[in-house]
Parts: structure tokens; sequence; C-alpha cells
């Protein structure tokens, strides 16, 4: 495996933070930029980034380890739910705050961080099953995910089935078809699709780094249930995902056990500040774990690959 490459797309992460950042300190992004660029990521370009990542051509020799891997993320999220609401009830006392890391440990940074660093330790195959493996993310991204993040506690924000009818869901049900049945789109379609969805990850970026620029800088260090969340996040949760997969489970083929494990030690997802700033849960404390995880999974990813 090249960990040089893992080690660049790290760099590339942080690198556009800073961009984000500085531009917020001299208020070329203002608050009602962050507001609008947070709107357009999590409603248009990350679905143009699921649809684009699901256009990929399935084999016959594929399709054991397709609907395995699918079928395995299942448990594996339930699993990390789990952890989830235990990690928030022993350590997150103000009850306003725990929907946010909840999110923050289900859901990992599995798109810009995670294809790149299973493309560099196991080659293009693993970015395909990485694929199908987020077909859960996506559905629970726009389902538990908003339920989690949503702050008032009214008939209005229960959840119900119409929280499956949003832009993320389609466009998972969308990539779905076109995976299953090999249908394509014109050439002209594909490739705006593909650009729309090239946004999501930069501009998630510069966003996250403009949302830290309004806070101090003592600030985005200084809570200590973010080291608590990351730790978690980072090694107790990808180590339990890879003791299940391989001892309860009794899973011997490599890519059934890497490509969970390798999402599950990702850092915080990267659209977790985006949607706590669209439903108003904590997007301070929600950029804090991006910022404090991707830190430290430059430590933890490279170490966690040995562990496979």
């Amino acid at each position: 495996m090249e960990l040089r490459a893992v080690y660049t797309q790290l760099a590339i992460l942080f690198l556009l933070i800073f961009f984000g950042y500085v531009l917020g300190k001299i208020k070329i992004i203002t608050s009602s930029g962050i507001k609008a660029f947070s709107k357009f990521i999590v409603k248009v370009a990350l679905p143009a980034l699921i649809i684009s990542g699901m256009m990929i051509p399935l084999t016959s020799e594929k399709l054991y380890n397709t609907l395995y891997i699918l079928l395995i993320s299942i448990p594996t999220y339930g699993f990390a739910y789990c952890i989830a609401v235990g990690f928030s009830k022993i350590f997150i006392k103000d009850k306003s705050q725990s929907g946010v890391y909840k999110f923050a440990l289900v859901f990992s940074n599995a798109g810009f961080m995670g294809y790149p660093v299973l493309g560099a330790m196991f080659g293009k195959e693993a970015i395909f099953y990485a694929a199908v493996y987020n077909i859960t993310f996506n559905v629970l991204l726009y389902t538990l995910g908003i339920k989690l993040l949503k702050t008032t506690d009214d008939e209005n924000n229960k959840f119900s089935l119409k929280l499956l009818i949003n832009p993320g869901v389609v466009a998972s049900i969308i990539g779905l078809v076109l995976f299953a049945t090999g249908l394509t789109f014109p050439e002209f379609l594909t490739r705006s699709i593909d650009s729309v969805g090239g946004l999501c990850t930069p501009l998630s970026m510069i966003t996250i780094g403009a949302m830290l620029s309004i806070m101090p800088i003592k600030s985005m260090f200084n809570n200590i249930k973010v080291y608590e969340l990351a730790f978690v996040r980072l090694i107790v949760l990808p180590v339990l995902i890879l003791l299940l997969l391989r001892y309860v489970f009794r899973i011997q083929d490599i890519w059934l056990i890497a490509i969970p494990v390798i999402v599950a030690g990702m850092p915080v997802a990267s659209n977790a500040a985006m949607m706590a700033k669209e439903y108003n849960n904590n997007p301070e404390i929600a950029s804090q774990t991006i910022l404090v995880s991707t830190l430290f999974s430059c430590i933890t990813i490279p170490l966690l690959t040995y562990l496979l």
C-alpha cells in the first residue's frame, strides 16, 4: 500500500480547510455565504456526488461480494449507532448537544477521504466496493442523520416516511438503479453530474474552514468531549467492527473486512458541519469534531491498516 498517497489526501483536506478559514477571516465568505454554501452542498452537490459515485458497471464476478458487503453495511451501521447512543449517555450531559455527537460517531468521511484512502491502499476495486457499502450511508444520512440533528421535539419533527423523500435518498435510489441495471445517461449529462458532484469536496472543506474562522482560536481545541469522541471514532469503533466481522461473523474475505473497518475509522463526515448548520444544531461543535478527528486520523489511519 502507498501511505504517501494517504498522507497527500490528508494534506489536501487540511489545505482546503485552511483556505476557507482565511477567506472567512478576510470576509470574502460571510455568514450569509456560509449558509448559502451549506444549502447548496446538502441539497445539490452531495446528491450529485452520490449519483456520480454509483455509475459503476456491475460484472457477474463482482455480484456476490457486492450483495454481501451491502448486507454487512446494515449491522455495522446499526452497531455504530448503538456505540453513539452509549457514548452520548455516558459522556454528554447537555441533551441539546447529544444529537450532533451521535451524528459524528455514526457518519464518517466515507466519501472524500474513504474512497481515495481505500484506493491508495487496495486499488481501484476497493473504491467500487466502498461505493456499494455507502448506499446504506447515503440512505441513513438523510433519514437518521436529519432526525439526530433536528433540534425541536414538536410533532412536525417526529420521524416520518416523508423524510425519505429528499435529494439525498432520491439520488441514492437513482444511483442504485443505474448501478444494478447498467443504464447510462448521455455523456453531456454524465459529465455535468460529475462536475457538480466534484464541487462537493472542495466546497465542503472551504465552508468548514469559513465556519471555523468565526470561532476564537482557543475554542477550536478546548472541548474535551471532542477528543473523547475522536478516540471512539478513530480507534474504538473500527477495532470493534473488525472484531465483530472477523470473530462473530467469521468473515475471511479481505474486501468484506477492510471496507467496513477503514470506513469506520475515517474522521467525522465533512458534511456534518453543513447539515448541523442547516438544522441549527451546534455547527461549531460539528466543525470541531471534523477538525480534531481529521488531525488525529493522520496517525490512526496508517496504524489501522496494519490491523487488517
